[in-house]
């Protein structure tokens, strides 16, 4: 009479638990990869969007120093391209004028976009844009501010 030994099924059994675990610890690690990139670059948007902002208000600034320094009615300045913060920021500006009960109001638009980490499309980047609108209001017959 023959014995069979359960010895083969033993070995069969924990080479499926082994790769098991080593699937579900690599899944894991996967996981938690994308899950401190995208912490990561959330972090860089919410500090993208403040230097836009940033950049906003400093033209902003820029404007109402002009508007009530004695520069009647300020042209808006060319773009303005520097690095802020570890930013690319660019910021323009466009004004448009409209007549109101005998006044002149002048109409800024502001735009300030930051960006960093290399090209559209790589891992890194992060880009925010900003508008505001700013508005000055001057007595048409002597030019006193309203």
């Amino acid at each position: 009479m023959s014995t069979m030994r359960p010895n083969g099924f033993a070995i069969v059994s924990a080479l499926f638990l082994i790769v098991a675990l080593a699937a579900l610890g690599a899944a894991i690690m996967h996981f938690t990869s994308v899950q401190q990139v995208a912490g990561a670059q959330d972090i860089q948007g919410a500090r993208a969007l403040a230097a836009a902002r940033a950049g906003t208000e400093w033209q902003a600034a820029v404007i109402l120093a002009q508007e009530t320094s004695g520069n009647p009615q300020y042209a808006c300045a060319a773009p303005a391209s520097f690095a802020f913060a570890g930013f690319d920021l660019a910021v323009s500006c466009a004004h448009s004028d409209h007549a109101e009960e005998g006044n002149t109001v002048r109409v800024y638009r502001i735009t300030s976009t930051a960006s960093a980490g290399g090209a559209v499309g790589t891992l890194g980047f992060v880009e925010r844009q900003v508008y505001m609108v700013v508005s000055t209001c001057r007595n048409t017959p002597n030019g006193a501010l309203c």
